[in-house]
């Protein structure tokens, strides 16, 4: 029962929400998901370190952002079990009519008509103004019970049910959402199983065009795409920013362009032993050049603008067109033979090297001609539909606890003489009580009407 009280209590519940909003808010300004050696790059070696031990750079993912989400959502469940009996109680329950202790101190007016007439007259007021009603007649005096807005009561059971799904929703996307921009050149295609296995289909780019305003400036940027599937044709459309492309639960969307180099023509590489000389080589993009003072050859094979390494399959790709993390892949050879080969991120060698490998330093490169390409973002969120609902419900649910307010008021009429009656009102409000002080005023206006 102790732990149960715990996991139930409104005080663990601010306070997890609270962590996870700072955490979550922490996500935003942390980059999420690059590779290690650009976390050192931005934030250097200590923090870059920290940041991958902790998992802030991937804080949606972490196993102890999803505890705590586990825990937020038990605290959500408990609490609204723990009120869901008095509150659907309430929500169904109807007025019942009796002699309601606060009208003892209720302003009295007295009114030169019969009970009767006074009691037809406010049931008939507060059924216009939207309460139900129920009465009860004891012979000289007759009692009234009248609520509406009964259904705020579930209002925060809603919002908690909504809340569970925006969670759920987030933890969803967390595991199973992607993002991922693929350059694409005018022509070419990109088979999206790649990205998404379950998807058996393909994209092409079949135009690009950037439109300019009179002065120059650039005013759009849209890209023609055409998806096939199993050979065939299937849609065309021209998308732009924020007029995404989506086929079967996979949208694209129009991230960038760019120029892309279509490949170096020379690499500069330093040969570092530790001392305090370094000897500079160019390098051509392809041909092999001898490293002076030593028996070694080396030779510039490959070239991405943004190192990526996959750590499972170590394949090496590159994230963006621009170039934010150039590397070349170099080999060294000895008599013609090589002895070591690997990826050299410029000016982070000693991050990314070993072996011969760790001798050289990739300091520059010379781009050749550049071609205009497209940067699609490859996107897939599942739990959008349901994060979207839970706003939905959500609002439902925000709307019924604070615009919906909850009253009730009880009236009592004795009979002071034949033909005179005594009318005690009063009421009680969850919000709004000026508005709840305004429609007792009016039934007093009502019944003292009646006098003279």
């Amino acid at each position: 029962m102790r732990y149960y009280s715990f996991l139930a209590s409104s005080r663990l519940g601010l306070l997890l929400i609270l962590i996870i909003g700072c955490v979550s808010f922490l996500g935003m300004f942390v980059l999420q998901s690059a590779p290690q050696e650009e976390y050192i790059l931005k934030y250097g070696e200590s923090w870059g370190n920290f940041i991958r031990v902790v998992g802030l750079g991937n804080v949606y993912s972490a196993w102890w952002y999803q505890i705590l989400i586990v825990l937020i959502s038990i605290n959500l469940v408990l609490c609204s079990v723990k009120r869901i009996g008095p509150s659907f109680g309430q929500a169904f329950s109807k007025p019942r009519a009796h002699d309601h202790e606060i009208l003892r101190d209720a302003r009295a007016v007295s009114v030169p008509v019969g009970p009767a007439t006074v009691l037809s007259g406010v049931e008939t007021n507060l059924r216009h103004k939207g309460f139900a009603v129920d009465s009860l007649d004891r012979g000289p005096v007759k009692l009234v019970a009248a609520q509406k807005g009964t259904i705020s009561r579930i209002g925060f059971i809603v919002t908690h049910v909504a809340v569970l799904l925006v969670l759920i929703a987030g933890v969803v996307n967390g595991k199973f959402a992607y993002r991922h921009e693929k350059p694409l050149g005018i022509g070419e295609s990109l088979d999206v199983s790649k990205v998404e296995p379950s998807a058996r289909f393909s994209i092409r780019l079949d135009d690009f065009v950037i439109e300019r305003t009179e002065e120059g400036r650039i005013r759009a940027f849209k890209s023609t795409l055409t998806v096939i599937e199993n050979g065939k044709e299937v849609m065309t459309k021209v998308m732009g920013v924020n007029h995404p492309l989506t086929y079967k639960g996979v949208g694209f969307y129009q991230a960038s362009y760019d120029e892309r180099p279509e490949g170096i023509r020379e690499a500069r590489i330093y040969l570092v032993d530790g001392g305090t000389s370094a000897v500079g080589i160019d390098v051509p993009f392809g041909e092999t050049r001898d490293v002076p003072g030593t028996d070694l050859q080396i030779r510039v094979t490959d070239y991405v603008p943004y190192f990526v390494k996959d750590l499972v399959t170590g394949e090496v790709s590159t994230r963006s067109l621009e170039p934010r993390l150039p590397a070349v892949k170099l080999e060294v050879m000895r008599l013609g033979k090589i002895v070591d080969s690997g990826w050299l991120i410029m000016e982070m060698d000693s991050h990314s090297a070993r072996g011969e490998l760790a001798r050289f330093h990739f300091a520059d490169y010379y781009p050749l001609s550049y071609s205009v390409i497209s940067g699609i973002d490859v996107v897939r969120n599942p739990g959008t539909s349901l994060m979207f609902t839970g706003f939905g419900i959500a609002s439902i649910g925000l709307s019924l606890s604070f615009f919906v307010p909850f009253r009730r008021i009880w009236v009592r009429i004795s009979e002071e003489r034949p033909g005179r009656s005594e009318v005690r009102i009063a009421g009680i409000s969850n919000r709004q009580p000026l508005a709840l002080k305004r429609e007792i005023d009016g039934l007093y206006e009502i019944v003292g009407s009646a006098r003279s």
